[in-house]
């Protein structure tokens, strides 16, 4: 059970040149990657530890193992380590069954800069010898993305859609100088997604996770596996009525702009957090989201606006899209620490 604090590859140079390739191209992605939950607290170097695990605990928001190791002192050392969701690494074709106590594993991956023997496992050698990505573009590299038949089904927007495997989004977030400072005041390590608290609007719809339209005459239900959430989109145009409570994830007013895109506007927001790094938002901010649906019903991309003065000089806007892959939304059941 060695400790292996130098820099290096965990795949060997005889490994195939695609994995090879996508190896480099995970390594050099910045821990500060958009994902479920802030990473600040990892090194930004790598390192590689092997050993054998004393303890797999398979749930959201993180997967976390504990491995039996030795330390550079040639001390038995137990080392906590956590990485992706179980969504992220099932889709990855990981499944519980890979990883069993008592595995000796080889793992590369980051440390925390705060104490407690703690790590990130951005990829590991399994004990049946196969070398997996587990986190960022790593991870996804190993998805397929299987459309199904939707012209045939025909269900418009009203299914699940499920993330890309190149899950590239286009961000822009201008912010004040109150947001700056007061973005600068987050913990990384006491904060409500370590505390498995569901975050709110716009978060919740570019969290990697699937989710689902629902036709429900009047109004559209909109179901989250995340937090295992549910939206409501009222659907008959009218403003909020004026005793609404303002709560996590406002009040919803949608409308078709056309056969192929739906636009949702949301106000009543009481949501402190744009994102999960800690941006702020105020109680003033107002969301604008269009979904338009591709002429083949196979993606549906996104176009999110958020006006906050504020926090933000201008509206923040992020796009991207989704993909009709035929998943099914399955419980979350998010285990705090």
């Amino acid at each position: 059970m060695k400790r292996l604090n130098t820099q290096g590859k965990l795949f060997s140079l005889a490994t195939h040149a695609k994995v090879s390739t996508l190896f480099a191209v995970a390594i050099l992605l910045p821990l500060s990657a958009p994902g479920h939950h802030s990473q600040a607290h990892f090194s930004d170097q790598f390192s590689q530890m092997e050993g054998e695990l004393t303890d797999v605990v398979w749930r959201n928001p993180h997967i976390k193992f504990t491995l039996s190791t030795e330390n550079e002192n040639g001390q038995d050392e137990l080392v906590n380590i956590e990485t992706n969701s179980i969504y992220y690494l099932e889709r990855a074709g990981i499944t519980r069954d890979r990883i069993q106590v008592g595995d000796r594993v080889l793992i590369g991956g980051y440390e925390s800069i705060r104490e407690g023997g703690e790590f990130l496992a951005a990829e590991m050698e399994l004990a049946d010898g196969e070398r997996v990505f587990l986190i960022r573009g790593g991870v996804t590299s190993q998805f397929e993305d299987q459309i199904q038949d939707t012209v045939a089904e025909n269900r418009g927007i009203f299914r699940v859609w499920s993330i890309p495997q190149d899950n590239q989004r286009e961000m822009h977030t201008p912010l004040t100088e109150w947001a700056i400072q007061e973005k600068a005041k987050f913990d990384p390590f006491d904060n409500f997604s370590i505390r498995c608290e569901p975050s709110g609007m716009p978060r919740l719809m570019w969290y990697p996770h699937p989710y689902e339209f629902v036709d429900a005459g009047d109004e559209i239900q909109l179901k989250l596996e995340m937090y295992d959430l549910t939206r409501t989109i009222h659907m008959e145009g009218a403003a909020p009525p004026a005793d609404v409570t303002p709560s996590r994830m406002g009040y919803s007013v949608g409308h078709w702009e056309d056969d192929n895109t739906l636009v949702i506007e949301t106000s009543r927001l009481n949501w402190n957090y744009y994102d999960t790094v800690g941006t702020p938002q105020s109680d003033a901010a107002e969301t604008t989201e269009r979904y338009t649906l591709s002429d083949d019903q196979s993606r549906l991309d996104y176009h999110i606006t958020t006006i906050d003065p504020q926090t933000f000089t201008e509206p923040a806007t992020i796009a991207g899209y989704w993909l009709a892959l035929g998943e099914e939304i399955v419980p979350y059941e998010c285990e705090a620490d």
